[in-house]
């Protein structure tokens, strides 16, 4: 038993130093994004004054769990998500039970798109880190004072340095654009259920 105790005492200090070594600092003067997508989304940005459990109680609810999956699927386009969420809303007559669903939908949205603003943040902190270390790397050769080698296609270390750093600030300002469709998307689908309620 005490094998035991002392194992998962072990595991979930090492989980928590994982936790905190993985933590991503950047200052705002390096964040090439809108500042407000360096914060986490509240309920609140979406739909003032709504409280809603944000738990997976929407995946158990078959109905909600495709509607869901269906509008916040890349593949489908705002115009498809509100109507698709319009022809949800004609399904109940009872506002009560309207209510409860849309609640579920809420959840679902705001958990989905939450989720999918997160990896384009992340993708954003690994473009920034690329070309920090790139500019590293830069000022590194440059201090050597050596000769740059040339590479086998004719371009100097230098260059296809620039070119990669290039390259990654093409990629961070995708994910940007990403998370304001994304952030455009998730407003536009909770105000379709308000307007439906």
């Amino acid at each position: 038993m005490k094998i035991f105790f002392y194992s998962f005492v072990f595991f979930l200090f090492l989980n928590f130093n994982l936790l905190i070594s993985a933590e991503i600092v950047i200052d705002q003067d390096e964040w090439p994004c809108k500042l407000h997508h360096l914060k986490s989304p509240k309920q609140t940005d979406y739909w003032p004054g709504k409280e809603v459990n944000l738990d997976s109680k929407w995946k158990n609810d078959s109905d909600v769990r495709d509607l869901v999956n269906y509008i916040t699927n890349h593949a489908n386009s705002i115009d498809q998500g509100k109507k698709a969420i319009n022809d949800f809303s004609n399904k109940f007559n009872d506002k009560n039970i309207k209510e409860k669903k849309f609640d579920l939908v809420f959840s679902g949205i705001f958990q989905e798109m939450s989720l999918y603003l997160s990896f384009a943040k992340h993708g954003v902190f690994q473009f920034i880190t690329r070309i920090e270390l790139l500019e590293e790397e830069l000022i590194k050769q440059n201090l050597k004072g050596k000769k740059l080698e040339k590479r086998n296609i004719g371009r100097s270390k230098k260059g296809w340095i620039l070119e990669i750093a290039d390259d990654a600030e093409e990629e961070a300002e995708f994910q940007c654009n990403r998370m304001d469709f994304l952030e455009k998307k998730a407003k536009a689908l909770t105000k379709q259920l308000i307007i439906n309620l």
